[in-house]
């Protein structure tokens, strides 16, 4: 693998492969604590860029969702009028509850990535900090602790518990078994 001259500079004591002439390292002959460092670090960049951890993470938690509740989408889930009533299982209301779901599990993460990184940044350059850096840790955890307290609510407030669908949208079945112009269906967490 070739070295710039600046990594060269930077690690003089790795001896130089003896069959070339170039800058090269031989990997084996990295000494034995460092060689997962240093493969890392000689690694090329790929060409293509690699995804954003955000739509990683928010496909994961989209297939997780349905891949959990898919027996909702092909039961459906139970819709009940205004009094509380019954009316029947709902595959379309079962579809607006995973679409909920998932983007609330969407959103959860998002105050929990994005708050702690910015909030430490600036703790970071206060005087408390600068003087005791034992401090930083236990101050970054309790940033972590409160950005977690802040996501959970924030998140699952996004839509109601009981969500109401009108019986227009829904299965015709459901349309005629009930007066009611809206019914209201658990969405679920």
């Amino acid at each position: 693998m070739p070295v710039s001259t600046m990594q060269t500079a930077m690690l003089p004591s790795l001896p130089r492969h003896p069959s070339s002439s170039r800058v090269t390292w031989e990997l084996s002959s990295v000494p034995s604590p460092l060689p997962w460092a240093l493969m890392s670090w000689f690694r090329k960049p790929t060409s293509s860029p690699q995804p954003p951890a955000f739509s990683s993470r928010d496909f994961a938690n989209i297939c997780n969702v349905v891949l959990m509740r898919y027996g909702e989408l092909e039961e459906g889930i139970d819709v009940l009028d205004v009094d509380g009533n019954l009316v029947g299982s709902s595959r379309i209301a079962a579809r607006h509850a995973l679409l909920e779901t998932a983007l609330t599990r969407v959103v959860l993460p998002m105050p929990i990535l994005v708050l702690p990184p910015i909030v430490m940044s600036m703790l970071e350059k206060t005087a408390l900090l600068q003087a005791r850096p034992r401090l930083l840790l236990p101050v970054q955890s309790l940033v972590c602790l409160a950005a977690f307290g802040l996501a959970l609510p924030l998140a699952i407030s996004l839509f109601p518990q009981m969500s109401e669908i009108e019986t227009s949208q829904l299965e015709p079945e459901i349309a005629r078994a009930t007066s009611s112009r809206t019914v209201v269906y658990n969405k679920g967490l």
